[in-house]
């Protein structure tokens, strides 16, 4: 049976062996399908920065993608013949590591591409030819199609390198034309003519400050020219992209920006690496420092704490073994998480001054780096002893006096030191969403108190996900939060936490609670890992839940993570009893406090003071 299906295979081959695309055929199919997929590619990449214009998604990322698995489908077509639809996962860069993948489909973002599919270019590409389509000849035109495709991919990715190599230099004279002087066009595009004029004087972060101006979607130059409803730049990104120009501003030694070259990355690469990022900026005497001065500094300081560890075990005849110093090799340098983002800002930056002026070759690729930390193992969960521990410091039993709130005493002040840990605790909610909350967003609905998670004018939300309701578990209740938030309207406040509003309005209200209060907290209980923080009481409620078989939709909805499919009434009355019935899942660790009376802030201490924060310094 074997001989005779080989056979039968032989003769079938033969027969259709006549009938496929000669070489030449098949070499004008390819050539004519790279010059549809090369305007198909321009068009596909402006129409993403037009799109970036309108709504803000990352376009550099977009493309990424798009280029990335248009690659794999094509190689896959090459290989088989036909590319089938499978499942494309996206895993978005954030600070929350427990950000779920999302997928979706290559048909989908195909679509997104003006991609008609290599089937139906194969047929088209055959019509155009006038050859008449047999299946053999359909499936070679397929792989002929995919593999102009996969060129054109390549191509297209090295003119993004290489943007000049993007066309061949013309002679005029090989058409017969003499050249003209351009018409004026104004001094916006007269430096990409002349190579001189405004663009090329601007510093780094002069650029960056023309970069705010020209892009309403970072805030504007003054960062408030976000339309009302649409996601925008936060005062901490502005002020990270300011940052990382100030740093290639500082490496440049006052040379414009329409200088940079590939060296200057590798200086400050280099600056970067030679930063101890626990103490890095966070003295007034280091920021008026250029990050070459600190970097020097702190190679300074490694190289003589070396030289004197080196020194005393040669005094002692220990064996040579690793120099215990407070600043060492190893503990120096930004890390991968921080340098990547320095390196996303100036490619940004970059590309954009390129379109107005142009600058010599930058490879960033050459810098940014895979951070290949797994997202579990970067934030633990908190146990029930912990969270029992962290519930039983005086700001939940009882404190000294109100500057001196980790002190034991019998005073007990309902306000953000006493609220945020145990809505935490109890929600899962990510820190800015709690701190950030204002009253109105705390409501009762036909007898249940809930959180309704939404944007404010305080601050945004991570993604279109996390806006959500989040059911109150009655042990906050218990503990006075529906009686705190009723006098804080009764006070005329509008805010949840209004000692924790900021000033000077760059630092986000869950930044001064880390650096004000929970740095207090943490410090307090001994056992508390450097992978705990309070990003570890959203993974403890999670974490929770999962262990209780709490369904994983119902765990996204609480946790606002996005869902590859969503159904219509998400929040009926039958999701939300689902929904209580996770938070009732996570344990009990504030049931031996008691209720206390009421006590709010002073309102001098909820309002603004010389100290730079509402509120004063707390104990």
């Amino acid at each position: 049976m074997t001989l005779i299906a080989e056979r039968l295979m032989v003769t079938m081959t033969a027969k259709l062996t006549l009938d496929g695309l000669t070489a030449q055929q098949r070499a004008e199919i390819f050539r004519r399908q790279m010059l549809i997929e090369r305007d198909r590619l321009e068009a596909m990449h402006a129409s993403l920065y037009v799109v970036a214009r309108c709504d803000y998604p990352d376009a550099e990322e977009a493309l990424e993608l798009r280029l990335g698995i248009s690659g794999m489908a094509a190689a896959d077509g090459i290989a088989k013949g036909v590319v089938e639809d499978f499942l494309v996962a996206t895993s978005p860069i954030s600070d929350d590591p427990s950000m779920p993948i999302e997928a979706m489909l290559w048909s989908d973002l195909a679509e997104t591409m003006a991609d008609e599919g290599a089937e139906a270019q194969a047929s088209s590409r055959l019509v155009d030819l006038g050859i008449e389509p047999t299946q053999l000849r359909e499936v070679m035109a397929r792989k002929v199609v995919n593999q102009a495709r996969l060129s054109a991919l390549e191509e297209f990715r090295r003119a993004l390198s290489d943007p000049s190599a993007s066309y061949a230099p013309v002679p005029l004279d090989a058409f017969n034309m003499v050249a003209v002087p351009l018409p004026s066009m104004g001094a916006e595009t007269s430096p990409a003519v002349s190579g001189h004029g405004p663009w090329g004087t601007l510093t780094p972060t002069q650029a960056a400050a023309k970069f705010f101006e020209h892009n309403p979607r970072t805030g504007g130059l003054d960062g408030k020219s976000i339309k009302r409803g649409r996601k925008g730049w936060t005062p901490k990104t502005r002020e990270q992209f300011m940052l990382a120009a100030q740093f290639l501003e500082e490496v440049m030694e006052g040379r414009p920006l329409a200088a940079v070259t590939h060296d200057d990355l590798v200086t400050l690469d280099g600056c970067f690496g030679w930063i101890h990022a626990k103490s890095f900026r966070k003295s007034e005497r280091d920021r008026h420092k250029t990050i070459v001065e600190i970097a020097d500094e702190t190679r300074k300081l490694v190289d003589k704490a070396e030289k004197a560890e080196e020194k005393k075990r040669k005094a002692k005849a220990l064996p040579t073994e690793k120099a215990n110093t407070a600043i060492t090799r190893d503990s120096v340098g930004l890390s991968v998480a921080t340098t990547n983002r320095h390196w996303s800002f100036l490619r940004q930056l970059t590309r954009w001054f390129h379109d107005h002026h142009p600058l010599a070759r930058l490879d960033y690729n050459a810098f940014i780096a895979a951070d290949k930390r797994n997202a579990r193992d970067m934030r633990e969960r908190f146990t029930v002893e912990q969270g029992l521990a962290i519930f039983h410091l005086p700001p939940w039993t009882g404190a000294k006096s109100l500057a001196r709130r980790m002190t034991a005493g019998d005073l007990i002040v309902h306000d953000a030191f006493y609220f945020v840990p145990m809505i935490a605790w109890y929600s899962g909610m990510r820190r800015d969403e709690i701190c950030g909350m204002e009253l109105s967003d705390i409501e009762k609905v036909d007898g249940h108190w809930q959180f309704r998670v939404r944007p404010n004018e305080t601050r945004g939300l991570k993604n279109t996900s996390s806006d959500r309701m989040v059911p109150i578990a009655d042990e906050l209740i218990r503990l006075g939060l529906a009686d705190y938030v009723a006098a804080l309207k009764a006070e005329g406040e509008t805010q949840l936490f209004p000692e924790l509003v900021s000033i000077a309005g760059k630092a986000s209200m869950g930044d001064v609670f880390y650096k004000r209060m929970w740095v207090k907290i943490a410090a307090a209980v001994p056992d508390l890992t450097h992978k705990q923080s309070i990003h570890s009481f959203r993974h403890t409620a999670i974490d929770t839940m999962k262990g209780a078989g709490i369904a994983p939709e119902i765990r996204a909805d609480f946790a606002g993570h996005a869902l590859s499919s969503e159904t219509e009434g998400r929040y009926s009355k039958a999701h939300l009893d689902l929904l209580r019935e996770a938070v009732s899942a996570i344990p009990n660790v504030t049931a031996s406090l008691a209720s206390a009376q009421l006590r709010l802030l002073p309102a001098k201490m909820r309002s603004s003071s010389a100290t730079g924060f509402k509120g004063s310094r707390i104990r």
